[in-house]
């Protein structure tokens, strides 16, 4: 379908963005849309491929419309045109001058030239998507294409989304391996009376020079007074002989993510250390033997819940509610593993497992990564230690 060769050369071959422009083509008819437009950045590189830093800024937003049969259409600002030509093999490329209301003309004259007034047009703002363009744009676009129905297009995405190509899951694990030397590095240098914020500097660098494009999600706690506290950025909070230390890693290799966690004890380790952790680390274990196509991911969640039953935990000393999650271009995408959610496994799907326990003396989680395969499983975090590390002797 597409002819035009990237400049700088593109993320996945030409097959591979057409094989997810038919898949979505069959869910839009399956749905009743004529067009998905998107307007996020995980969903606008996952149809174009286009690499780009500009969406640290929210003035100019970037749009691609994927029509019912079409090759899709991008429209954006001026400066991006030419990255955009340039990564992509997108060939029709629409750019505007100014900011985000500026876009709506140019936006609503290609939404009618591709014929779509009087249908539905299916947008990316719904469960666990945000809207990439301002509200009030947004509602001026509704007025200028007044005969188009704008409908959450979330379902559809999603589900193009969901199961990984093995291209995919390869840039996830070379994520998977970035973090993994940045965590190495930290309980390499780990010392009692350094604190979060120096380590952390530490693991970054680590992090990047294994080949990590960006490092987005790295707390390193520690500490009674911080285990609630563990979306917190590094502080100056000194590390202490026998401290549990928790780490999880978030870092993005070609757009695509890491996200695992791991756990040491600093100088030495008590008993009651070591046991939490060794009972978690057999929970995550269950959890990952119960990963095969054909099951529901809430299946997960009951093996889950049987083996804390089993130790002897109950709900009000664990985390209750979602225990893993996919993942992909967002680093948290659907499914949920929980006992709501009653996805299919299949081959392809990538899921995080992450049971937890917070104590007084540590968080407990060993977050994992799998792939499901055709006869079960694949690694693609190495795996943690059966046994609690102790580091910084």
């Amino acid at each position: 379908m597409v002819t035009h060769r990237p400049l700088f050369g593109a993320e996945f071959s030409r097959a591979e963005y057409d094989r997810r422009y038919r898949r979505a083509w069959a869910l839009m008819r399956k749905a009743g849309l004529s067009a998905l437009l998107v307007t996020s950045q995980s969903n606008h590189r996952y149809l174009t491929g286009h690499r780009s830093q500009f969406w640290a800024s929210n003035a100019r937003p970037m749009y691609t419309i994927l029509p019912l049969g079409k090759p899709p259409v991008s429209v954006v600002t001026e400066v991006e045109g030419n990255g955009l030509r340039a990564t992509s093999y997108v060939q029709d490329i629409r750019t505007f001058a100014g900011f985000a209301d500026d876009s709506v003309p140019i936006l609503a004259d290609v939404l009618h030239e591709l014929g779509l007034a009087g249908t539905k047009v299916g947008v990316d703002f719904g469960d666990e998507m945000r809207l990439g363009i301002p509200l009030t744009s947004f509602r001026k676009l509704e007025t200028r294409a007044k005969k188009i129905k704008f409908v959450d297009g979330t379902p559809v995405l999603w589900d193009v989304r969901l199961i990984k190509s093995a291209a995919e899951i390869a840039y996830i694990e070379k994520a998977c391996r970035a973090a993994d030397a940045g965590i190495r590095r930290g309980w390499k240098v780990l010392k009692p009376g350094m604190t979060a914020r120096a380590v952390h500097r530490q693991m970054v660098v680590a992090m990047l020079e294994a080949g990590a494009d960006k490092v987005a999600w790295s707390p390193i706690v520690a500490g009674r007074e911080n285990n609630d506290k563990y979306t917190l950025e590094p502080t100056d909070r000194k590390f202490r002989a026998g401290d549990t230390v928790w780490t999880d890693i978030g870092v993005a290799v070609n757009g695509y993510w890491s996200d695992f966690s791991r756990v040491a004890a600093v100088g030495r380790a008590s008993a009651t250390q070591r046991d939490d952790y060794r009972r978690v680390w057999d929970v995550t274990q269950a959890c990952i033997e119960a990963v095969r196509p054909g099951l529901p991911v809430a299946h997960i969640a009951k093996v889950r819940d049987r083996e804390f039953e089993r130790i002897g935990y109950r709900h009000g000393s664990v985390n209750p509610g979602r225990m893993g999650h996919g993942s992909g271009l967002d680093m948290t995408e659907p499914p949920s593993v929980a006992a709501f959610d009653k996805t299919m496994m299949e081959p392809g799907l990538v899921l995080h497992i992450e049971p937890k326990i917070v104590r007084d003396h540590g968080i407990f989680q060993l977050e994992e990564l799998v792939a499901v395969t055709k006869t079960g499983y694949a690694w693609i975090t190495d795996p943690a230690p059966k046994t609690l590390p102790v580091i910084g002797k």
